[in-house]
This record gives C-alpha cells, structure tokens and sequence, in this order.
C-alpha cells in the first residue's frame, strides 16, 4: 500500500509571535538546526527510496531558499505553509489571501516552483473555514490538507468532518490527516507529538488499521522534532512536555518507518489514483 509522507518544514522562530524569544546573535545557531534536522530528514528519504511533500513556511523560503531547492532537487513536492505561521482562524478571507500570496512569492523566488498543495499552520481549520477554501480557489491551488477530524484537541480538530477524502463546493480537494476508527472512536495517527508520543509498536499498528481502512496513511513530522532548539525557559507544563517529549528518539522510529512502510507525496498519490482505493 501506498502513504504519504508530509514534512512541515517550520521552527518555532520564524512564527510571527515569538520574534521576542529570539536571542539577540543567536539566529544562526536556529538556522543552523533546522537546515541539519531537515537535511537529516533527506537522507532517511534517500536512502528508503521515499518520497514526501514539503510544506514551506514562507518565511523559511525567503531565510533559506537554498533549502528549498535542495528538497526540490531531491525530487520531493513544494507546498505551501504559509507566510509566518498565523492561524487561518485569526484572519479574514483578505488577509488570509495576502499571506498566502506572500508565501507563494516566497516559495517560488527560492526554487521557480508554485505550489498547489497547502496547510495551514497549526491544522487551523474549522468545521467551515470556507474562506479559506474560496482563497485557495482564487490562487489556483488543487488541494489543502489541513483537516484534522478529531474534536478533543484544545488548538485544532474538525470533528464534523470527514476522516476521508471530499471536495469541497469550492471544487478544492481535502485530504485530512490520518486517523484510525477503533469502537467507532477515531485515534489520531498521522505523526507529530503522536508518533513520539506513542510507542512504535502501537503507532505501527494504528497506522496499518488507516492502511485497512482507507487504503492509505498520511504522515507529518516537523524538523525541530529531531532536535529542538527552543529555549527551555520559553514553554511551560503541558505544551513544554509536548515539544520536548522522546525528541531523542524520533529518529530511530522515524528510519523504522520509512522502512517499513512505501510512502510518496501528495501530489504522487493523487495522480497514482490512490485516493479512489
């Protein structure tokens, strides 16, 4: 069976509401974090003969675009994450628009390529966001995957929404995040905190009941989950257990992964047909 592999290609300081964090001389050093953990990334692709869409903040395509032609170059899909990582909820259809031009921009003077596939920071969609669709629509994209169908997550969650794939009026195509269907209830299982959250055995077996019953998984990490450079000092409690939890061992499970299982990119599932299984 054919999965996606999906990479939010982001870190904590390019988000429009941390500038204040930033240690004054210390950008370098972030910089220097997210280029090796998603080059690490890369070459667990590499060498499991996988393929993934990418995901491109804006903001790390105007900071990196060196990167960004680099995961081109490697054969992967670029898609759109937004400009600075504002939550689609917090903005209008106008200004929704704006930062997702801005993006675009971003991403196409780094490597020549627009995007057609996109997410929104954070999996910010409600169970309408019809302003984004209908922005999306009007830039010329194909698809979005922002849809998490779950509806316990205190920052995101569509619970009214479908765990497969539909098209929305606006004739965008949506391709929610993966979860499995136990006892009628729906287990989150696309990756992120999940895949370190949970232990690998049982997250293999969750991801092989999406493989049963949808005929596919969709799979997400984010670089700064190898290894976080964010101050210690700058989340407490729940969300600093969230962002710091089995980071040291997200990439032996993440090798494990993409060896057990043939992953591909959005785009290649698509056109493979696989969202018809």
């Amino acid at each position: 069976m054919i999965n996606v592999f999906t990479v939010d290609l982001e870190d904590w300081f390019c988000s429009y509401e941390n500038e204040s964090y930033i240690k004054s001389g210390a950008i370098d050093e972030y910089l220097k974090n997210l280029v090796s953990n998603t080059k690490t990334i890369l070459l667990l692709l590499k060498n499991s003969g996988n393929s993934a869409t990418f995901f491109v903040l804006g903001k790390v395509a105007e900071i990196l675009p060196d990167l960004i032609c680099e995961i081109a170059n490697e054969g992967h899909e670029i898609a759109c994450h937004g400009y600075n990582h504002k939550p689609v909820s917090k903005m209008d259809e106008v200004k929704l628009t704006e930062d997702i031009e801005l993006s675009i921009n971003a991403i196409y003077s780094s490597c020549g390529i627009k995007p057609e596939g996109y997410r929104a920071p954070n999996f910010s969609i409600n169970n309408s966001s019809d302003n984004l669709y209908n922005a999306l629509k009007g830039l010329g994209f194909k698809y979005d995957s922002s849809v998490y169908p779950v509806r316990f997550h205190p920052a995101y969650g569509s619970g009214k929404k479908s765990i497969n794939p539909f098209i929305h009026k606006s004739g965008i195509l949506e391709i929610p995040l993966s979860c499995a269907k136990l006892f009628k209830v729906r287990i989150p299982c696309s990756g992120g905190a999940y895949f370190r959250f949970y232990p690998y055995p049982l997250f293999r077996y969750l991801f092989n009941k999406c493989n049963e019953q949808n005929g596919y998984g969709i799979f997400y990490i984010h670089p700064w989950e190898l290894s976080n450079s964010l101050p210690v000092n700058f989340v407490h409690g729940l969300n600093k257990i969230r962002k710091y939890y089995n980071i040291n061992k997200t990439q032996d499970k993440l090798e494990r992964l993409l060896n057990q299982f043939k992953f591909v990119s959005i785009s290649e599932l698509i056109e493979k047909g696989g969202l018809d299984s």
